[in-house]
């Protein structure tokens, strides 16, 4: 195993579970760290954190892949997340995603908001998005 490649630990403490990743979250390791996170989050969590501290290498496909593993969490979760290493926190100071609503807005035609797409007024607009709309493989 390469010394980069992705690692992510599931740490439960009662309601709140815990991602702590390390390596590189990258276009290869995206749809790995999703996979994870979406085997890992139920609808009794009530807190998530994604520990970043031991995490190599985030670009862009990384914080993408971040920011829909939140969508991940039920609704009214919060989510945190702590422990920045260098390379992600510059990563995320270059593209302002500071706080979760900025991290969550760089896939906003993604997901839903307020539980509607953008534009859409009733559950009749709403269009099921499946893995192969996210093209993460792509």
């Amino acid at each position: 195993m390469d010394t980069d490649d992705l690692t992510v630990k599931a740490d439960h403490d009662g309601a709140v579970c815990t991602l702590i990743l390390g390596g590189d979250l990258d276009f290869l390791t995206a749809g790995e760290f999703l996979q994870h996170a979406a085997r890992v989050l139920d609808d009794r969590i009530e807190r998530f954190v994604l520990d970043l501290a031991g995490v190599t290498f985030l670009d862009c496909a990384g914080i993408r892949a971040l920011a829909i593993a939140t969508c991940f969490a039920p609704g009214g979760c919060p989510v945190i997340i702590r422990s920045l290493s260098p390379p992600a926190r510059r990563i995320i100071a270059l593209l302002g995603t500071d706080d979760i609503e900025s991290l969550r807005r760089l896939t906003a035609g993604l997901q839903p908001q307020n539980g509607l797409r953008d534009g859409v007024t009733s559950e009749q607009g709403l269009v099921p998005v499946t893995w192969a709309d996210l093209a993460l493989d792509a």
